[in-house]
């Protein structure tokens, strides 16, 4: 036999994915909500999993961690924002959901460019230690006769 869900499963799961969701919009790790609730990670996992109900004061604790209404919190913002976006309704001008992708496109750019910058400074980091061992330190030779092995002070033992 199959079972449906009523109206409230419907409604509660979608609570709980929500919560979910704008967490992520908002760039708020499960860990961090959970310690702003003052709950426990799974507690949160929970909530967001529909295996824990929600109460309401939870509900606005949870609206005032993420900084979002209570109303927002019982629609999906992937709907919202799907409705706003698709709205071509300005004539003349780029789309709204135009004008989204080239805002993401955007922050897409910039983010790796930042991680562009950030692995040149590492390489260069790397680089630099490398010349430092490698620039006439003979203390880190392996070739018995040498000085003396980073390891011992006799050098190498074969």
């Amino acid at each position: 036999m199959i079972r449906r869900k009523t109206a409230a499963q419907a409604y509660k799961f979608k609570v709980g994915s929500n919560i979910r969701k704008w967490r992520n919009i908002k760039e708020i790790k499960q860990k961090d909500l959970a310690n702003a609730l003052k709950l426990s990670e799974a507690s949160v996992s929970n909530i967001e999993n529909d295996i824990s109900n929600i109460t309401l004061a939870q509900l606005e604790e949870i609206s005032v961690a993420l900084n979002v209404s209570i109303e927002q919190l019982l629609s999906d913002p992937q709907e919202k924002i799907r409705n706003v976006y698709t709205d071509s309704s300005l004539p003349g001008s780029m789309s709204p959901l135009r004008h989204v992708e080239n805002e993401l496109v955007k922050a897409l750019i910039a983010s790796m460019e930042k991680k562009d910058l950030q692995l040149q400074e590492l390489m260069l980091q790397f680089t630099q230690t490398l010349k430092t061992l490698m620039q006439g330190n003979n203390q880190y030779s392996l070739q018995p006769g040498k000085q003396p092995h980073l390891l011992n002070d006799r050098g190498p033992g074969w």
